[in-house]
C-alpha cells in the first residue's frame, strides 16, 4: 500500500474520527473489546484517509477537488 495513497472523502473521514473516537472511549469504559476494536479502526481510517475494503472494490469517495490535489 502507498503511504499516501487516500480513497476515503473529507466528510467521511471527518465522521469516522467522531465516531470511532466515541466508540474507541465507549469500549474502554465498558470493557468491550468488540466495540474498542471497531472505534481504533475507524480512527485508523479517518486519520489515514485510506480504507482496504474500498481499495478491493475499487471505491474512492474523495472529491474531484480531493482527487486533484494528491
Amino acid at each position: 500500500m502507498d503511504s499516501c495513497k487516500r480513497n476515503v472523502g473529507e466528510i467521511e473521514r471527518l465522521g469516522c474520527l467522531a465516531i470511532g473516537g466515541w466508540m474507541l472511549l465507549r469500549g474502554i469504559v465498558s470493557r468491550r473489546t468488540s466495540r474498542t476494536v471497531l472505534g481504533g479502526l475507524l480512527l485508523y481510517r479517518g486519520m489515514t484517509g485510506f480504507c482496504k475494503g474500498y481499495d478491493v472494490l475499487g471505491i474512492d469517495t474523495r472529491s474531484a477537488e480531493e482527487k486533484a490535489q494528491g
